[in-house]
């Protein structure tokens, strides 16, 4: 049997293939597509590849997920959508449609704050939500910044507050695209419903870890949700009910009213993907303490520590979303890092506490999806403080830690295939 996590360059955002079945019928499900060009430099590439080597006119990928709406996640999916929908507007052949997607998973901007998003999202101006080369607007980002400074914040926190508030809002945008390509998809007979097989009252659902607790399989793989977390979710829905309604608000303040502990943490996908034994954890952005919480309430956490065979490093690395003891309660033999250097991810300090945690006899990889001097080159360029090669840099840390005879296996940057069965030859 296969199973193989397959991390793609992604820039600064994620973009994962899964490969399951076996060589005589495999299975593919797309995780995230990255921001900007990554679909065309690498998932569309990459997919051509698959197709070709299995000799199929035809591409089936039995899953696509969006683990939740930020524009370094969800863009490269908006496209493939946006593909498949083209083709079949220019009545293009089957055999002559390279890709074919059984279903999407995507919780929409709609399922999480409600209709009215729609409404208030129209009143925004279009340079407002407007991204430049898949990033955030940075005269938005500009102005959500110093929206969060106003409240007190220290500049380096307004400044990652907003960028991540930058890209949940151009995100909707992207987001309400995918929603529609789906529904004119699903209307032709191309797609399961939003979120098969996951149901409530015989209609589809948000996936969180309450409305979907129990384990869904497709084509034989195990998901079992543990996150979002509905409580989160409800919380943040009267949240934005409540800053909506306040007359002369600006579009700046709304947004800025969800930090980076609400709007991309809250509506993260976390799900443990099981077969025969091995385990794969995805997090999207979640926080890591939202992250350990959903693993408990969905009982697959039960004791001090759980063990599991890889590991997708929340939100690209950041310090912000994680501590020491994140990685003192998840354990894995591989560990994912999803990340370019920009927004300074992966931090040092989430490595160092990794290492850490896990000791000098521990042996494990770290997979990194660019090279370690690639990554540290924007790191370096992107700094807000004076660059210290030794206290700032990943090949600093990661040379001291060899040094001191710790056991990690470091993969960066070389199109790693992590493979829990057998290997794929595509």
């Amino acid at each position: 049997m296969i199973l193989t996590l397959e991390p793609l360059r992604a820039e600064e955002g994620d973009c994962l293939l899964l490969h399951w079945g076996t060589a005589a019928a495999p299975k593919l499900a797309v995780i995230d597509g990255g921001p900007g060009q990554v679909y065309e430099n690498s998932l569309l590439p990459r997919l051509q590849d698959i197709r070709g080597n299995h000799g199929k006119d035809r591409l089936t990928i039995d899953l696509v997920m969006v683990s939740h709406i930020d524009n370094d996640h969800i863009v490269g999916i908006k496209k493939l959508f946006r593909a498949l929908k083209s083709e079949i507007d220019k009545n293009t052949p089957e055999n002559k449609r390279p890709f074919k997607v059984e279903r999407l998973w995507h919780n929409t901007f709609n399922d999480i704050l409600g209709d009215g998003i729609d409404g208030y999202y129209k009143s925004f101006t279009a340079s407002f939500t407007a991204s430049v080369g898949g990033a955030p607007n940075p005269q938005v980002v500009e102005k959500i910044a110093e929206e969060f400074k106003d409240k007190g914040e220290e500049a380096e926190e307004a400044r990652h507050n907003a960028h991540d508030i930058g890209l949940i809002l151009a995100g909707h945008g992207e987001g309400r695209e995918l929603r529609d390509s789906h529904n004119f998809l699903f209307k032709k007979n191309e797609i399961a419903a939003l979120n098969h097989p996951f149901k409530r009252n015989g209609k589809p659902t948000l996936i969180t870890a309450e409305m979907t607790p129990e384990p869904a399989k497709v084509a034989g793989l195990q998901f079992t949700v543990a996150g979002p977390l509905e409580a989160q979710i409800e919380a943040l829905q009267k949240a934005f009910d409540k800053y909506i309604k306040k007359e002369g608000l600006t579009a700046e303040a709304v947004l800025a009213a969800y930090t980076d502990k609400s709007v991309p943490n809250l509506s993260s996908i976390v799900c443990l993907i099981e077969s025969e034994g091995k385990k794969i954890l995805l997090t999207g952005d979640a926080r890591g303490d939202y992250v350990i919480e959903g693993l408990k309430k969905a009982k697959i956490l039960k004791d001090k520590s759980l063990k599991i065979d890889v590991l997708k490093i929340p939100h690209h690395g950041s310090e912000r979303n994680l501590d020491p003891g994140f990685f003192e309660t998840l354990v894995a033999d591989t560990y994912v890092f999803s990340a370019d250097g920009n927004y300074g991810n992966p931090d040092r300090a989430p490595l160092d506490w990794l290492i850490q945690a896990r000791g000098k006899a521990a042996k494990y990889d770290i997979v990194l999806t660019y090279p370690v001097p690639e990554i540290d080159k924007i790191r370096k360029a992107k700094s807000k403080q004076p660059w210290d090669q030794a206290k700032h840099s990943l090949a600093a840390l990661f040379e001291q830690r060899k040094a001191e005879g710790y056991g990690f296996n470091l993969l960066a940057g070389q199109g790693t295939k992590i493979e829990l069965g057998d290997k794929i030859s595509w």
